[in-house]
């Protein structure tokens, strides 16, 4: 009980914790933190609140003490945010509060379950684990009981089995689901492996910058990435529910008010109605010109307490049915994301019981996708939902499962090296198409430096990325929901080596207008020569319930940017964007699809670098370039502040879509840092 506070004080005395007074005398609002010593304060909380669940396990009595810790951590986070945001975009009060609970469960966990004597280890243990979890639930004002016992529900099996079939321990587990802030202090051999990489291939001494400029001859391909199709969408439901995802229930209450579903999608947590996705499909037909079709990933939607194989398997095939009626000759080419199995995210590895297997799920994948590939896909597409495949002579596609690098797959803490085989069939497929003298097209849900995707793969990934740039022509990624783009570099001289395109979704969740895209591709090289971004404004359209919303050409890449489309000028792009803060915002007024609610927030200093950030970092422990561009810009704005005239302001204020997605060490803002402070020191004094 001591410890905390002499570890106060000694970051006190050392100068770990930095204190200045700001507005009020004496009320300190400006803390700087240091990694080390949150890590150490949410560790004793972890460990006391551990030891008092197994406690009030055993006897069923609840001590003072317990009862206390609980009750402030329940009121120390935010109930939505803490699953509807992905773990690096979390404010800093609910990354403390998701590190504590993470470390305090896993252990009660760990040590009730392998340890003989432990009350989950007998016959009864599922029963006794759903109490308990959704006893934290209750306590830790986690989410509704609907939520919480649905996740729970769907969750258990998977996660009972990894608990009983790994060696991985609180800090092991909790340091990959949080890996990029204080949370991540756990080492682990097995998590940090190597992929051996071919090194016949010429060395690489310069950006790659032999892309050619766009003609209107190109190859165009059609990308529709994250559709999220919500089968009970209802328009006039409530849109501002507690939970997770919204617009389905209440409409006899609710219709005609401010809180209404719009017909056409809904600004808030909601995901996109049937009629929405035929608009899409009916627009890229009749505007839009498809040699191919790119899906990226994420058919189902965001109501990830209500998953079930049946709902799951009725929205793929309803998707896929309608993707090949509109485009009917025309080939798509899928790639799989992290929202389609039952459970959300769970991606098993071979060789674990019938019943928490994923096979179920590429299984019904490779029926569906069937129709536009040939039968040597099978395969690895029942092997792990990755395949390739070759439209053309000299023309490769390569579509990977990103979910092996995903920390909220929780398989990859069943063991670190089971992911090591589908990177290895990448890079063996890129080696063969670099000998047959194919270009390749990579489609991967994930970006591999989104904040949620395991460094370690990234890395490795990246590595493949570097020894072939001569080989891949372009990568199409989705997740992020943000029409953006990535730069690759190599490690050691940090020479640009391809560009990865992110299609945005077409779901509006959340915040955002729907969109796809259309790119122009050469019919040599297979690079990327331009391309355009169709939308359609969420609050005009619902304006006019009864008409089709009006798809417009919301940019195009080239006449908006530059010409130069090869990773060494996107490279140059990205500097530019930092010494032009009006160029920047365009950027970033793109990035969030000219969506409102985005516009009218604003984007402050911190939201544009976090977004410029984003497009310099494909391996989240590797930001060498997003920190110059970072300081880049910030001079930029100080310049541009310091000679306007009469002093006024040209940063568009507000934080607006403020995500670096997964940025390093945890840094804490002006208030956020004395808020977490603030719920560290209640929940000692509760103590």
């Amino acid at each position: 009980m001591k410890s905390i506070g002499i570890l106060l004080a000694i970051a006190l005395t050392t100068g770990f914790l930095v204190v200045s007074a700001v507005n009020l005398p004496g009320v300190p609002v400006d803390f700087d933190l240091d990694d080390h010593i949150l890590s150490a304060i949410a560790d004793d909380i972890s460990e006391r609140l551990a030891k008092e669940y197994i406690t009030f396990m055993k006897t069923g009595v609840e001590t003072p003490e317990f009862v206390k810790l609980t009750t402030q951590l329940a009121k120390s986070h935010s109930q939505k945010d803490i699953f509807t945001r992905n773990m690096p975009d979390l404010e800093p009060r609910d990354s403390f509060f998701v590190c504590v609970a993470c470390r305090s469960v896993i252990r009660v966990l760990i040590r009730t379950i392998r340890e003989e004597e432990g009350e989950l280890h007998g016959e009864d243990s599922s029963v006794l684990m759903k109490a308990f979890a959704m006893d934290a639930c209750r306590r830790l004002n986690l989410q509704t009981e609907e939520v919480c016992e649905g996740l729970i529900d769907s969750n258990l099996p998977s996660v009972e089995y990894i608990m009983r079939n790994s060696e991985s321990d609180s800090q092991s587990f909790c340091s990959l689901f949080m890996e990029f802030n204080f949370c991540n202090t756990g080492s682990n051999q097995d998590y940090n492996w190597t992929l051996p990489v071919d090194n016949t291939g010429a060395t690489l001494t310069a950006p790659k910058s032999d892309t050619p400029t766009f003609k209107d001859s190109d190859i165009r391909i059609c990308q529709f990435s994250d559709i999220h199709h919500d089968p009970y969408y209802t328009p006039g439901s409530l849109a501002t529910c507690a939970e997770p995802m919204c617009c389905q229930r209440h409409k006899e209450t609710t219709e005609g008010t401010e809180g209404a579903a719009g017909y056409w999608g809904d600004y808030r947590d909601c995901d996109l109605p049937w009629h929405a996705f035929e608009s899409a499909l009916d627009n890229a037909v009749a505007n839009s010109k498809c040699d191919f079709v790119y899906q990226t990933g994420d058919i189902v939607d965001h109501m990830v307490w209500a998953t079930s194989v049946e709902k799951n398997t009725m929205v793929l095939t309803k998707v896929s049915e309608r993707l090949n009626a509109a485009f009917g000759d025309v080939p798509v080419y899928p790639c799989i994301g992290n929202h389609e199995p039952h459970p959300l995210n769970l991606f098993s590895p071979e060789g674990v019981p019938d019943e928490i297997s994923t096979k179920w799920l590429y299984e019904h994948l490779y029926n569906d996708w069937s129709k536009w590939l040939p039968a040597e896909t099978k395969e690895t597409i029942l092997k792990g939902g990755y395949y390739t495949v070759v439209p053309r002579k000299g023309f490769r596609i390569i579509a990977l499962n990103s979910n092996d690098c995903y920390t909220d797959n929780f398989w990859l803490y069943h063991s670190g090296t089971d992911k090591i085989p589908q990177l290895q069939w990448f890079h063996d497929t890129l080696l063969q198409a670099e000998k047959n003298g194919e270009y390749v097209h990579v489609l991967t849900h994930i970006p591999s430096g989104d904040g949620t995707c395991w460094s370690v793969w990234a890395r490795e990934f990246n590595r493949c990325i570097t020894r072939f740039s001569s080989t891949i022509s372009g990568i199409f990624t989705g997740h992020s929901h943000k029409d953006e783009l990535f730069v690759y570099y190599s490690e050691d001289e940090g020479h640009a080596t391809a560009v990865a395109w992110n299609g945005g979704a077409v779901t509006t969740y959340s915040n955002k207008n729907p969109n796809y895209r259309e790119y122009a591709v050469n019919p040599e090289t297979y690079t990327v020569t331009n391309h355009w971004t169709w939308i359609y404004n969420l609050t005009a359209a619902n304006l006019k319930p009864d008409e089709q919303p009006e798809w417009f050409l919301e940019y195009e890449f080239i006449k908006e940017f530059t010409e130069d489309m090869s990773p060494a000028g996107i490279d140059k792009l990205l500097d530019e964007f930092a010494e032009n803060p009006a160029l920047m915002r365009k950027y970033w007024r793109y990035r969030v699809t000219s969506a409102d609610p985005q516009v009218n927030g604003g984007c402050d200093r911190n939201c544009l670098a976090g977004s410029l950030c984003r497009a310099a970092v494909t391996i989240n422990s590797q930001r060498g370039r997003c920190e110059e561009l970072r300081e880049k810009l910030f001079v930029s704005l100080d310049n541009e502040e310091s000679t306007t005239s009469g002093g006024s302001e040209v940063i568009t204020p507000g934080p607006g879509d403020n995500d670096d997605n997964g940025g390093g060490a945890s840094t804490l803002g002006l208030l956020s840092a004395s808020s977490l402070l603030a719920i560290v020191l209640s929940v000692r004094l509760a103590l």
